[in-house]
Order: structure tokens, then sequence, then C-alpha cells
């Protein structure tokens, strides 16, 4: 499908679900909200948003340094703050990436392995999300674990975290299947595939890099929910922390699918549902999610003063005569 019909159809849908729910509320339930919420407490919440933006840097530098690319934090925090700004604005959430990518390609070796960490420094997040949420429904109360999808969406999880964990525990099992399928006889395919494969070796040598950064992840996601539950207290929504550390994570997982721009319109509607089986009005739902979000995306634009300072250095920096 032609890429701009595709962004069309997500500008689209989200713009569609947004109004119809906009549209089906009392909007100055809505907005009293935010007029009369603990403002105070946003500054909490930016605060945590900072730190999931620093303990994040940490990871993906713990995934660089066991490939020996040794990289300046600094570097990489900046790097991260520009990817967190283009993940934003841009009509996928994995734009940023890119520049992730671009940035640690020279110290990882090469862009094939970049990729891989950035891929890796994404499932390893999703595992920890997983493992949240998974919690969260063994251990709520009987209105936590009805909420909807759960089940499902756990269950289908639980059965692809298993195939991955086996993929990367057992070295011979995606060099057989590659052989049997002849990549060889693609020499830029067999390539990227032998860059990948030293890089996820590397990972098999050094699993206690990959533990380290599971166990920040963990600590991230629950940062994650943290401000999203913070949000909830500074409008003054009386959702239960038990079931925000279901809810958070499934949203997250759901919004995930690319049918939408960034999310925006699905991520209001999976709210309104969940608010409502816990009891919660969609008022707060829609308040509650669209602060959330527009908060983050608020605060992801201090990536693009670094993005401008770092192409106003570049360009300012002689060059090479030779």
């Amino acid at each position: 499908m032609n890429r701009s019909l595709l962004l069309l159809i997500k500008l689209v849908l989200s713009v569609g679900l947004l109004v119809y729910l906009l549209r089906s509320v009392d909007l100055s339930d809505v907005l009293s909200h935010v007029i009369e919420g603990d403002h105070w407490l946003f500054g909490v919440a930016i605060v945590i948003y900072a730190t999931v933006v620093v303990l994040s840097t940490v990871r993906w530098k713990v995934l660089l340094d066991a490939l020996g690319a040794t990289t300046p934090f600094s570097r990489l925090c900046q790097s991260y703050m520009v990817a967190t700004f283009f993940n934003n604005f841009l009509p996928s959430n994995v734009g940023g990436d890119v520049v992730r990518v671009r940035d640690a390609a020279r110290a990882a070796g090469s862009h094939t392995a970049s990729l891989t960490v950035a891929v890796l420094d994404r499932v390893i997040g999703f595992i920890a999300l997983y493992f949240i949420a998974s919690t969260a429904f063994l251990f709520g109360g009987p209105v936590v674990r009805e909420l909807a999808g759960a089940r499902v969406i756990l269950l289908g999880l639980t059965a692809v975290f298993i195939i991955l964990g086996a993929i990367f525990l057992r070295s011979g099992m995606v060099s057989a299947l590659i052989e049997r399928v002849g990549l060889r006889r693609l020499p830029w395919a067999f390539e990227k595939f032998e860059s990948v494969q030293s890089a996820v070796n590397s990972y098999r040598a050094r699993k206690m890099a990959v533990v380290e950064a599971f166990a920040l992840s963990l600590l991230l996601q629950f940062l994650g929910v943290s401000y999203f539950f913070m949000v909830a207290r500074a409008l003054k929504i009386p959702l239960e922390f038990g079931a925000c550390l279901l809810m958070v994570p499934l949203c997250t997982l759901i919004q995930a699918i690319p049918i939408s721009f960034n999310g925006w319109g699905l991520r209001e509607g999976v709210y309104v549902v969940y608010f409502n089986q816990v009891g919660l009005p969609r008022e707060s739902a829609l308040a509650f999610s669209i602060v959330a979000a527009g908060l983050v995306v608020l605060l992801s634009i201090s990536g693009l003063f670094v993005w401008l300072a770092r192409k106003s250095h570049a360009s300012e920096t002689p060059q090479d005569p030779a």
C-alpha cells in the first residue's frame, strides 16, 4: 500500500476516534479535571519522565557496551532525547529509532549491528512490560483480571516470548533454518544475517548484560506506570495503582499496533473501555489519556532543541580540505 495513503488512513482513524469520543462526553467535565487538579503533582510526573529518559539511555549503553561499542553517555543521552522527539512527531512511534541506529552505527561496527541493539532494546522493554502486566493480572482483584483482552494478550505474549527465548538460547536454530531456505545464495542478505548473528552471539556470551538490561527495563516500566498514576492523582482521578499496573502495559501493547497515528484515538478508546470496567467515567478516561500523552509530547520537544543544537554544531565544524 502507498505509504502516503497508509498515513492518511491512520490520521483519519485517529482523528475520527478522538472526535467520536470527545463528542460523547461533556467536555466541561474533562476540562474540570485539569483545572481543579493538584498541579504540583505534574512536577512529580515530569521528574519521573526525566528519570525514565536517563535510565533508558543507561539500558541502551549496557547493550552497546556488551558489543564492545564504547560511546560517551552524554552523546547517547542526547541521541535518545532526539529519538524520543521524532517518535512523538513522526507518523510511526519507531521513527526515532532511525536516529539511534545511525548515531550508534560506528561504535557498534555497522548499521545492522546497531539496528540489532535497538531491536533487542525494544524487545527487552516489551518483555519487562509483559512481566509487570502478568504480575498485576495474577495478584489483582477479579475486576482487574476481567479487563478486556487481558487474558488473550498475555497468553499470546507468553507463547511469543517462549519462542524468542528458545531462539536466543539455542544458537543453531536460526542458522539451520537459514541454511534450509538457501539464504547463502543471496550474499547481501546473508551478510546482514551474519552481522545480526554476530551481535546475538555476543549477547549469548555476555548474558549478564542482558540480565542487567532486563532489570533496568523492569524499573523503567514500573516508573512508566508510576508516571501515568501520578497524572491520575494530579487530575484527582481515583484510579487504584493495582489497576494502573495492568491498564497501562495493556494499553501500551495495544497502541503498538500500527493502525493509528502514534496511538492517538486508539489509546483513548482503550482507556475509556478500561475505566468503564473499573467504575470510572469516560470523562476521567479521556482527561487521563490526553493529558498523560500530551505531557509526554510537550516534554519530548526538548529533543528538538538538542537536534537543532547538534545540526548547528555540525555546520560550524570546519571541514577537512582533503
